[in-house]
């Protein structure tokens, strides 16, 4: 075991991508904790920035957390609204938060999402997080399917703006790390256990750097 990141909580919230079994809900706390980090991670399927601060319980399609490198059980599959983020702050003292949201409010499927909207989304967020410090992870390639209508111009413009809109968090650019057309899905959105595997092997490589910096008493931007 690597002692790199010994001494720092990390809490990463998010959305379906860290919720069940093979997604980033498995990669994340593992490799981050075999890093010597201490990870608290809680996903809700669907939820969006600001259910996290104020929650929304119309979130049905699955919860989970996890607590480090313990096994996964089966998630929640009842109506769940996500914990409030301030709650979880005082519960467990991160030194990061890690966001990994961006799918969900990219309005897949129609003409356009809109950026007034998803700016008071992610600023109620931020806002609310305050001065732990933060990374945000942006979404990644899909494929197309008529059930999410996901395509690699709205994943490509979801994550252009998303860059300019999460400070003070530093910003992970989910489509920068993997090229187009590489993320095999089950459904258009959610990836593979492979492409899971891809996907949070290259978050954990362009995040530790980062976290170290936390630890270090520094901020982690890039």
């Amino acid at each position: 075991m690597s002692a790199l990141l010994a001494g720092l909580t990390l809490l990463i919230i998010g959305d379906s991508h860290v919720t069940f079994k093979d997604s980033l809900l498995s990669i994340l706390p593992d490799e981050l904790t075999r890093q010597g980090a201490r990870v608290v991670a809680y996903g809700v399927c669907s939820s969006q920035a600001a259910d996290w601060v104020v929650p929304n319980p119309n979130n049905g399609c699955g919860a989970a957390q996890r607590v480090d490198d313990e096994p996964l059980g089966p998630p929640n599959m009842q109506p769940a609204s996500p914990p409030p983020i301030s709650s979880l702050i005082d519960k467990w003292h991160p030194n990061v938060v890690m966001v990994v949201l961006g799918d969900t409010m990219a309005s897949y499927g129609q003409d356009s999402f809109s950026r007034d909207w998803v700016d008071q989304q992610v600023k109620t967020l931020t806002y609310t997080i305050g001065k732990t410090a933060c990374i945000w992870i942006g979404p990644t390639w899909g494929q197309y399917s008529p059930r999410y209508g996901k395509t690699d111009a709205r994943a490509t413009e979801m994550a252009t703006f998303l860059k300019g809109e999460v400070a003070p968090c530093a910003y992970v650019d989910g489509t920068a790390l993997m090229k187009p057309g590489t993320v095999q899905t089950i459904d258009g959105i959610h990836a593979t256990p492979a492409s899971y595997k891809v996907w949070g092997d290259l978050i954990v490589q362009a995040t530790v750097p980062m976290l170290q910096k936390v630890k270090d008493g520094g901020a982690p931007a890039l």
